[in-house]
């Protein structure tokens, strides 16, 4: 982590932001001790069963497979506990405008190496005002579905592009205009519960962080922040003053980022999110999409299914549902007797997982735009 730093600072390598895919000798034993352990106890939860998805937690557990395990185990009842993919399919958060006009936060492009952009403008955030909107138990089901949604479409989508798994995203941060008084008790308590819901049952999904812009009074908010961070997320972070440009322009190019911090892109009215997902659709029956394409031309089906292995990883492995969040909704509004406050008990059990969806190619008469060029269902 660096501190305060003027001029150009390192960011992430090309290697240290693709580890999972140049793992050496013993990473690979490690991986093949865990999967076993977990065929042998019956322990991989469907849907988070794939090779990107135990790399993220035995890397957050230094490689230690019985650690790795135990924190795997830990993740899979949590969600069963809070119903986690009920809660994404029927969750409705009609209040979504007015909590962006006290937290604005948005995707905005992608990075160098094809990972999402997330942003928070926490300077013009006011958490109390937040909570007069929602509840912290509303605001914390919708953090929920905000990262299934980057697990399920966001990511998939940017792996498309990229041509191989993306499976983290980057972060900037802009503390302009925060004061103690931002960070009061109403902001400690948010910030405490979705740390420990990342941490813990996201693990290893942020690649890079930057908080830029950072006060005088930033020591001090970073004093109460700091030991909620497990080390491995500190390493990630560096924290910069209004000097930040000359380092995040190493990671970004300027025109992808916004033009508030620099940049040469516009974001759209509302903090609309803009990137890969919103050119790739991802289909929810993608089953026997590619059948025209695969008899017309067998190389295409080819590469499409080459590729799909890929995104087919870069998501967790989870394809139960591939709408994006409406705008005033994380699921597809379908209360399912409530699903306005409380969670209704659900069969866990009973959740489906559906196919990975279709490569995509560009498309010859939209350049820049993607069409489906479909799954030949081989294995």
């Amino acid at each position: 982590m660096s501190w305060f730093s003027h001029g150009a600072q390192p960011v992430q390598t090309e290697t240290d932001a693709f580890w999972y895919l140049n793992l050496n000798p013993e990473q690979q034993a490690a991986y093949d001790k865990l999967l076993e352990h977990l065929k042998e106890t019956r322990g991989l939860h469907k849907g988070h069963d794939d090779r990107f998805t135990l790399l993220r937690f035995l890397k957050a557990r230094q490689w230690d497979v019985q650690r790795a395990a135990a924190m795997y185990q830990t993740m899979v009842k949590w969600r069963i506990e809070q119903h986690a993919d009920h809660l994404y399919e029927t969750f409705v958060f009609p209040e979504r405008d007015e909590v962006l006009r006290h937290y604005p936060h948005f995707y905005h492009n992608t990075d160098k190496y094809g990972r999402p952009i997330y942003i928070e403008l926490l300077g013009q955030t006011d958490p109390s005002r937040m909570l007069e909107a929602t509840t912290l138990d509303r605001l914390v089901h919708y953090h929920i579905c905000e990262v299934e949604t980057l697990m399920r479409k966001i990511l998939p989508a940017c792996s498309v592009l990229a041509g191989r798994p993306i499976i983290s995203k980057s972060v900037i941060l802009d503390m302009r205009g925060v004061s103690m008084k931002t960070f009061g008790s109403a902001a400690q308590k948010i910030l405490k519960t979705v740390i420990a819901i990342d941490q813990d049952y996201y693990c290893e999904t942020l690649g890079q962080m930057f908080i830029i812009n950072t006060p005088t009074v930033f020591r001090l908010i970073w004093a109460v922040v700091n030991p909620l961070l497990e080390e491995r997320t500190r390493r990630k972070i560096v924290i910069l003053g209004s000097d930040f440009l000359p380092t995040i322009k190493q990671l970004v190019p300027l025109e992808k980022l916004p033009t508030f911090l620099g940049g040469s892109s516009q974001v759209p009215d509302g903090l609309a999110s803009i990137g890969p997902w919103t050119e790739v659709q991802l289909p929810s029956s993608p089953v026997g999409t590619a059948a025209g394409t695969a008899a017309s031309s067998p190389a295409a089906a080819t590469a499409a299914k080459d590729l799909q292995k890929v995104v087919a990883g870069a998501g967790g492995g989870m394809w139960e549902r591939e709408q994006d969040c409406a705008a005033a909704s994380c699921g597809n509004g379908g209360d399912d007797g409530g699903g306005q406050s409380d969670l209704p008990a659900v069969d866990v059990k009973a959740t489906t997982v559906m196919a990975p969806p279709p490569v995509l190619h560009q498309s010859a008469t939209a350049p820049g735009r993607l069409a489906r060029l479909g799954d030949d269902n081989e294995e």
